[in-house]
């Protein structure tokens, strides 16, 4: 997990820093849309990076939240085979199989 937050917190640098080079790069880029007026290319990228963003961080709690209740679900499938594998031994208690030349050697030594 660990990882996954510095591989996130990464991605997020690398792409502020891109859409900064390109402010200063090209700052009269502009992309207008019908009503609106011309807005700067920068300020597009930077409001779509945030909406970006904006998923991920409620897209993450919903995507953990799933992952628990998997969990508890199998947890407790775990359980109950658990105590199936028990109650059917305690019903078919059988001798473990012996090798004929390991047998055990008594307590004489012969």
């Amino acid at each position: 997990m660990r990882l996954l937050a510095w591989i996130f917190t990464l991605i997020l640098l690398v792409t502020g820093s891109l859409i900064a080079a390109f402010a200063f790069t090209y700052p009269e880029a502009s992309f207008g849309l019908f009503g609106l007026g011309p807005y700067p290319l920068w300020g597009w990228f930077l409001f779509f990076f945030g909406l970006g963003v904006l998923v991920v961080f409620l897209w993450l709690p919903a995507l953990h939240l799933r992952a628990a209740a998997e969990k508890k679900r199998l947890k407790k499938e775990l359980e109950a085979a658990r105590k199936a594998l028990e109650e059917y031994k305690k019903a078919h208690p059988e001798e473990l199989p012996r090798i004929p030349d390991r047998e055990p050697v008594d307590e004489t030594g012969a």
